[in-house]
């Protein structure tokens, strides 16, 4: 399994000092162990990939869908060179939805897990209760991992 760096520093490193010291090996590295990643161009595909798959649970695929090239590589570029107003330009378009839709269809999200044989847990979430009420953060947690709640007073 190969998990997201914030989650490695988390179970890892989380008592050391920042910036948290990290040695990308191009070469001699455990294969059997590590994700080889043959260029810059699979690593952009795969974050598209994942843009497009959240616009998916969150807008039907209607938003990613309509940019234009121009704004997916802007979109990444932004992203790569730590260029915030560059790459806010267009994932604010990704963030942002109509009034009369009350929120996203569903909210994209992974809790990792590393107690069980289930490395991570995704599922299906609306932001909005049938009630009309607003979910939390800690509605989805007491849906999808109940255990991680402290029982309520």
């Amino acid at each position: 399994m190969h998990y997201p760096i914030g989650l490695l520093f988390d179970l890892l490193a989380s008592s050391s000092a920042l910036p948290w010291n990290i040695t990308v090996h191009f070469k001699s590295f455990p294969e059997k162990d590590l994700l080889h990643c043959p260029s810059k161009d699979a690593i952009e595909a795969h974050f598209m990939s994942c843009m497009k798959e959240a616009d998916a649970l969150k807008h039907k695929s209607q938003v990613i869908n309509e940019m234009q090239k121009k704004d997916h590589k802007q979109l990444w570029m932004g992203l790569q060179n730590d260029r915030f107003d560059q790459f806010w330009a267009i994932n604010r378009k990704l963030m942002e939805y109509p009034a009369e839709e009350n929120g996203f269809r569903y909210i994209p999200f992974r809790i990792y897990q590393t107690t069980t044989e289930r490395p991570f847990i995704q599922k299906l979430f609306r932001p909005v209760a049938a009630d009309g009420q607003l979910h939390t953060l800690g509605d989805l947690l007491k849906e999808v991992c109940p255990s991680a709640v402290a029982p309520e007073d």
